[in-house]
């Protein structure tokens, strides 16, 4: 085979592993729960700490539902068939936050910067 082939061919070939290990709208939104979860835990945690609150577990009740429900409404994913943009709608406004490819999804790091200060408040 000439060098040229061989280029095309490995080309075409990572196209076509992008296109069939796109993350699905699914995972986009179950990558986002897992991240919201995760900081709503380390929020809670550090509320429980100072205040003994009988109440923390139907406060984690709460709100692992309240962010699944955010989550379901709120994310969806844009579709570029050999990667994927994960988007949110807040305040009327929609929002790139990450992006899926190769079976993974990447969110930003201003979410975590955010959930840092909000945490940290």
């Amino acid at each position: 085979m000439k060098s040229k082939q061989i280029t095309l061919f490995a080309f075409v070939l990572i196209l076509l592993i992008a296109i069939f290990t796109n993350p699905s709208q699914d995972e986009h939104k179950e990558k986002v729960k897992k991240t919201f979860t995760a900081y709503y835990q380390k929020s809670l945690n550090k509320s429980d700490l100072e205040s003994e609150n009988a109440f923390s577990a139907l406060g984690n009740l709460l709100g692992n539902s309240l962010i699944n429900s955010i989550v379901d409404n709120a994310v969806v994913r844009d579709n570029y068939v050999i990667f994927s943009v994960t988007k949110i709608t807040y305040e009327g406004k929609e929002k790139s936050i990450g992006y899926g490819v190769f079976g993974n999804v990447f969110l930003s790091e201003k979410i975590e910067e955010a959930f840092d200060k909000n945490v940290n408040r």
